[in-house]
């Protein structure tokens, strides 16, 4: 019996498929390579029209150098570039693009149309394509320059048209992309389209600064620093944000390689590390930094995207980028970074302070001075406030009370222990309550409460919060405005002066504004179209906890009863939101049982 082969050599079209989903993942994909084109043909007016997400259509038209019409149908095969020769120019490439699989992977999975005008000819041309077809050459009217027209997206792969078909995702990925290019490109102007309703027009700039406020506003670009060093491997220029302007995500952490924006993991690293002290817990700086490298420094053929690379000596620039950004923002803020230290690691005469005072707590307890005592009667005398009528004085909760809340309140908080937790003690046992988590389950219930009972949950500011939100972000705010303002949040349009801020929900504590909405905006971006119920439950679930009493904050006794009073009104005083403990409890017997007593 003849032995039959397993093996086959895939169609063409085939493997021009598989590879498009390395090179094509959506429609962004598609954007992001024909701008690319355009950059490298040396245009500087790009117009881009979208339909339908980019399935529909998905147009780019520039004024660039243009395809001679005998290039036209090569253009459109697979490893089909002008762009280099061979290994030797990939070592030194300078352009955007360079392997010659994008146009080819876009015609696998679309119907393309190319229209081009060369620099040098006398008219223009048109060629149209799809999976193994390509036209004739044909005589086109486009004035110049190239447009080429990307339609029905993935019409013969429908299941990588299923697993891109966010829209608001793309949408937000389109905006970011032109602004990559905008930011590494000013002297191109970018006019783009989005279903003729949405239109953003990024003017030719003279700069990079001139850019930056024009996209973002004069204010934002006041907060930044320029930045510019060299050392013998290349340069470095941009502008960080000076000390205290950050945000509360990274979307405005921008860096490019000569040019080519590109996802470098360790850029947060080295700016946390640049601003030391001065950054405060959960903030970003702000940061668009182009770095310019010798090409042979650099591999920028280690991602089918292109959007990450690969040094040659990664530590040396690591350092020079470090040194440079610590150069760019020091004494920026109110005091110069180079007078602030980390405190000196805790010697052992510290340890032994720290256990004698540990094994002084229970004779403090035990002489309680004065004004605790006071402060303890007062916290006992209220909370016979909240006891049902009849209870007598050494009953915490009847035992219905009791069954509806599962929480036996303890009437004397003794201190705070670890700057967290409050040693709280009644006639059941003693308790540890966590002040952040107790904390966060009075906020959440308040702000359910008030929604469910449709009250306002909004409070006014005194001063208004301006807003620098990048181009995608406004689009989001834009297309979510009535949920936003549903979650507290008023914004006033100000046009080409951007966003201010006049209101934001009840708890948010001062100076946390701008941090709350950007939470809030994060949120909508992550969940899209969802109930409003649904987004109200994670809004404040997140904003609870966010302003909530944290480790090492030092309220007064006072507020410390308040917090206590306030758990016990709680319809779930025992669990945070997010299901941890508000407090552990031992009783009266257990205690008396580890010292092998009765009752």
């Amino acid at each position: 019996m003849p032995l039959v082969s397993n093996i086959t050599k895939l169609p063409n079209i085939l493997v021009a498929q598989i590879a498009a989903g390395e090179v094509i993942e959506s429609p962004a994909g598609v954007l992001k390579e024909l701008l690319e084109n355009s950059i490298d043909a040396g245009a500087d007016k790009i117009e881009i029209f979208i339909k339908g997400a980019g399935f529909e259509s998905l147009q780019v038209r520039d004024n660039g150098s243009g395809i001679h019409k005998d290039d036209l149908s090569l253009a459109v095969e697979n490893f089909a570039t002008s762009k280099i020769k061979n290994l030797d120019d990939l070592l030194h490439v300078s352009s955007l693009g360079f392997r010659g699989e994008a146009l080819g992977s876009i015609r696998s999975v679309s119907r393309l149309t190319i229209e081009s005008r060369y620099k040098e000819s006398d008219g223009a041309y048109k060629i149209t394509a799809e999976a193994d077809m390509i036209s004739k050459t044909e005589p086109s009217p486009l004035p110049e320059g190239t447009r080429v027209v990307v339609e029905d997206l993935f019409f013969n792969v429908p299941v990588r048209k299923e697993f891109a078909s966010n829209e608001r995702k793309i949408k937000t990925e389109f905006l970011d992309i032109i602004t990559n290019y905008a930011l590494a490109y000013p002297s191109i102007s970018f006019e783009y389209s989005y279903e003729k309703t949405e239109r953003v027009l990024f003017s030719k700039a003279n700069s990079l600064s001139e850019r930056i406020k024009d996209i973002f506003s004069e204010e934002f670009l006041s907060s930044l620093s320029p930045l510019y060093a060299e050392f013998e491997k290349g340069s470095v220029e941009g502008f960080v944000s000076n000390f205290g302007f950050y945000k509360s995500n990274g979307s405005f952490l921008r860096f490019f390689i000569n040019n080519r924006s590109v996802k470098y993991n360790k850029l947060f690293g080295i700016l946390k590390k640049a601003y030391g002290e001065m950054l405060p817990p959960g903030r970003f700086p702000i940061a668009f930094l182009f770095l310019n490298l010798n090409s042979l420094e650099v591999d920028v053929n280690v991602h089918p995207q292109k959007k990450e690379v690969r040094f040659k000596d990664e530590n040396k620039i690591l350092e020079f980028m470090f040194q440079s950004v610590g150069r760019a923002v020091e004494g920026k803020g109110p005091i110069s970074m180079r007078r602030m230290y980390y405190p000196a690691k805790k010697t052992s005469s510290d340890k032994e302070e720290t256990k004698k005072l540990e094994l002084s707590i229970p004779l403090l307890l035990k002489e309680e001075k004065k004004e605790t005592v006071q402060n303890n009667l007062q916290l006992e005398s209220n909370l016979e406030k909240l006891k049902p009528k009849g209870a007598s004085s050494n009953e915490t909760f009847s035992e219905e009370q009791k069954s509806d809340n599962n929480l036996f309140l303890p009437p004397k908080a003794h201190a705070r222990l670890f700057d967290t937790f409050l040693l709280c003690s009644s006639d059941e046992g003693i308790f540890l309550v966590d002040q952040h988590t107790a904390h966060e389950r009075i906020n959440y219930e308040k702000f359910i409460n008030k929604l469910n009972q449709k009250q306002s949950v909004s409070q006014n500011l005194l001063h208004t919060v301006s807003l620098n939100l990048s181009p995608a972000e406004k689009a989001l705010v834009k297309e979510y405005s009535a949920l936003i303002s549903s979650l507290g949040f008023e914004l006033e349009d100000l046009g080409p002066a951007g966003f201010h801020l006049s209101q934001v929900p009840f708890y948010v504590k001062v100076n946390e504004e701008e941090k709350s909405f950007f939470a809030a905006l994060g949120l909508i971006e992550e969940k899209g179209e969802v109930e409003a119920k649904e987004l109200f439950d994670h809004m404040a679930k997140s904003l609870a906890c966010r302003h909530s009493i944290k480790k090492g904050d030092t309220d007064s006794t006072e507020n410390l009863r308040d917090l206590l009073e306030e758990l016990a009104k709680c319809e779930n005083p025992r669990r945070c939101p997010h299901g941890r403990p508000t407090m552990v409890s031992l009783s009266k017997e257990d205690i008396f049982g580890l010292f092998k007593r009765r009752v």
